[in-house]
Parts: C-alpha cells; structure tokens; sequence
C-alpha cells in the first residue's frame, strides 16, 4: 500500500519539476528529481518487502490457506 502511494506522490513532484513555472529556482528543480527519485528507490523497496512477505505466507500452510481465502472474497 505505502509504495503505491509512494509511486503517486512521485508523479505530482515530477510534474512540478518539469512544468515551466515562472520564478522557479533551479535549486527547486533539482530538490524535486531528487526527492522524486528517492521516492521511487523507496517504493521498489517496499514492494520487494512485500513480495518476500508473500512468498514467506506462500511457504506456510497457514498463509496459503489465508490468501486463498482472501483471493476467494476479492
């Protein structure tokens, strides 16, 4: 969840860095790409954090059974 909303924060600050508005610093460009780019380092670890989750509850019975479960009600 955190890295989706990561990954849609990155793409309003990407914006902002790259629309020409008027009176705005090459310093807050550059602070924009750069916390975007952070942003998005920040999303893919989250999301390799979740995939190792997933494959631990893959492994144990009792999460197997819980995300056939989940998978049933969505």
């Amino acid at each position: 969840m955190y890295g989706i909303v990561l990954l849609a924060v990155t793409g309003f600050l990407y914006l902002g860095a790259v629309m020409p508005i008027e009176g705005k610093s090459e310093l807050g460009t550059k602070i924009l790409l750069v916390a975007s780019s952070g942003f998005v380092a920040v999303s893919v670890l989250f999301f390799s954090i979740s995939r190792a989750y997933h494959k631990r509850l893959l492994k144990s019975e009792e999460g197997a059974q819980l995300l056939q479960r989940n998978n049933r009600k969505s």
